[in-house]
């Protein structure tokens, strides 16, 4: 009676396996399983002699005939993987399972044979999909449409010059997306970054005649700090490049029929070369590396104060360089005034014009006696590329008029890490607390009173009752199956929402899809079922246990079937969604209420 039962379920539910017999090493190729039915769990076999690029991606097919008033459904489902050998030689597939109804069901066993060089256009070919031996499945891709460069402004440059760096991609084909962008560690540079706006599009742009669509990955400001020839990798990029799958020699079957498929691409960049020239000789006493065009800017905040007062130098370097790297100018205080380490505030842009902004820095210094002061001009020194020559900057002096100060000069200064953080400690006594003060007893304490045990009595109640409801929250949080049934109708409702969008787009796959997602994501939360245990059989048989009515059972099945045919049927025979919209919020609350 068991082999009787098992003979039927093979009978009425098959799988099928399907790949090339010969493929090259190094080639890519498909193996298809296909199914006569969407119930069940899908096993695949182990593909441990191959390395798995996609998959799998999955497909349905609908086909009805009518012969002699006979009508008769084709349903097939497929399962696609990309394959990739890695050794040369024989090799078996063992056969694909499918779990349905207490059934396991097997596919047939594919033996593949692994080869060298080039193989014959028949074995490079990806085989027929089951059902459809008449047609020749090939595939076009165009690796010399799609390219990555790595572009500088400048190949020769002196040390400590900025260099622009582009990182820009060039494409003819249908490019979907960026999967992975591998950037170079531009070793012997200090990097910066140029903010670049995320690649949404690509701008249309010719090359020797051929438009290309270009777009800039990212862009950086590089900084040699060696000399010579520096060598930047190659760049690494992974892109999602959409492609046709031709079923047929026949272009109007091409036109109608035809499947696109996703594949990644990795493409490398061009290798790149920067000669860096040493800094000429004959720099200033003062030079600290700094390149570029820079202005030279200095201000006291005052000229007269008081002895023992504090007194700010403002020194102001701006313009376009390695702005970063550059130090505090040297400044000659007088001896008679003490000094601290300088304030240092950076306001800078990294630009395709390079670094820009400026560096500034604030001295603090207090006098100790009074007097005339003079600080002596501030001298700032840099190289320019453009002149190829070293440049001295240089501020006015400023001269200090210091009276005497209210407190004997004998008194005591402590400086913190500003001007705010001064404070002065040559007076008498500071801070008397006048306010009136509350005495008590002496010897008086808390403990024990009446006070003391109500405060306990207190505490200890928040805390029992701190204890019963976090136990309680941690129960309900550990019921996974009654925290599903409670969040069903929630998730189903985001779900509906997103399909009235869809509706108010005119988008049909996405409306159809997220419906379906809605109706299968609340019956598998509220029944407490795995999606891939939940067909419309056993959606229907457990919905009848629970006492539901027949007509809210077959309004559920109705909505189910029009939207998986829909999905796939062409777009003149769809029926009105927003009907369909209302039968599917219906039908939900309708079980809401009975569940």
């Amino acid at each position: 009676m068991l082999g009787a039962l098992t003979s039927a379920a093979e009978d009425k539910y098959h799988i099928s396996a399907s790949a090339p017999e010969t493929v090259t090493l190094g080639r890519q190729f498909r193996v298809v399983f296909e199914i006569n039915t969407r119930s069940g769990k899908f096993i695949p076999p182990d593909f441990s002699n191959f390395d798995i690029l996609m998959g799998p991606s999955t497909s349905y097919s609908q086909s009805t005939e009518i012969i002699n008033g006979k009508i008769s459904s084709h349903i097939s489902y497929t399962y696609t993987y990309i394959l990739q050998p890695k050794t040369v030689g024989t090799f078996t597939i063992a056969p694909a399972k499918l779990k349905i109804k207490g059934q396991v069901i097997e596919s047939n066993a594919l033996k593949i044979t692994v080869v060298k060089g080039a193989a014959s256009p028949a074995t490079q070919g990806n085989a027929p999909a089951a059902g459809s031996s008449q047609s020749k499945i090939t595939t076009t891709s165009s690796n010399s449409g799609l390219f990555v460069k790595v572009l500088v402004d400048k190949t020769r440059v002196y040390q400590g010059e900025a260099v622009v760096v582009t990182v820009k991609i060039y494409s003819r084909v249908n490019l979907t997306g960026l999967e992975e962008v591998d950037i170079p560690e531009f070793n012997g540079f200090l990097k910066q970054e140029i903010p670049t706006p995320e690649l949404r599009s690509l701008q249309r742009e010719y090359i020797n005649g051929v438009a290309y669509g270009t777009g800039v990955i990212q862009r950086y400001l590089l900084f040699p700090q060696t000399t010579g020839d520096i060598k930047i990798d190659p760049a690494k990029v992974v892109c999602l490049v959409r492609e046709r799958v031709h079923i047929s020699s026949d272009p109007f079957f091409d036109d109608f029929f035809g499947n696109y498929r996703t594949v990644r691409k990795t493409i490398l960049s061009n290798r790149v070369t920067i000669h860096v020239d040493p800094l000429p000789a004959g720099a200033p006493p003062g030079f600290k590396g700094a390149v570029g065009t820079f202005g030279l800017d200095a201000s006291v905040d005052k000229t007269t104060l008081k002895a023992n007062d504090a007194v700010t130098l403002k020194v102001k370097i701006s313009g376009n360089g390695n702005l970063k790297l550059i130090e505090p100018p040297k400044v000659e205080f007088p001896p008679d005034f003490e000094t601290y380490d300088p304030k240092i505030t950076t306001r800078i842009n990294n630009t395709v014009h390079g670094e820009t902004g400026y560096k500034q820095f604030e001295f603090l210094m207090i006098p100790r006696h009074a007097g005339k002061y003079r600080i002596p001009s501030v001298e700032f020194s840099y190289f320019d590329p453009s002149s190829k020559a070293y440049k001295i900057l240089k501020t006015p002096a400023f001269t200090l008029n210091v009276l005497k100060g209210d407190q004997t000069e004998t008194g005591q200064v402590i400086a913190g890490g500003g001007q705010e953080a001064l404070k002065y400690l040559g007076k008498d006594i500071r801070y008397i607390y006048s306010k009136p003060i509350k005495l008590k007893p002496a010897g008086y304490t808390l403990f024990g009173t009446w006070k003391f045990y109500l405060v306990y009595i207190l505490s200890l109640f928040f805390f029992l009752l701190t204890i019963i409801i976090r136990n309680r929250y941690l129960k309900s949080k550990g019921d996974i199956q009654r925290v599903r049934n409670r969040k069903a109708n929630k998730m189903a409702r985001k779900r509906l929402k997103t399909a009235g969008q869809f509706l108010k787009k005119e988008n049909q796959s996405g409306f159809y899809e997220e419906v379906l997602k809605a109706v299968w994501g609340y019956l598998s939360d509220k029944l407490s079922l795995p999606l891939s245990d939940l067909t419309r059989e056993t959606a229907a048989e457990t919905l009848k246990k629970q006492n539901v009515e027949k007509d809210t059972i077959e309004k559920l099945i109705r909505v189910i079937d029009q939207c998986e045919f829909a999905r796939y049927a062409p777009e003149s025979s769809t029926g009105p969604m927003d009907k369909l919209y209302e039968e599917a919020v219906s039908v939900i609350s309708e079980l809401e209420e009975k569940l």
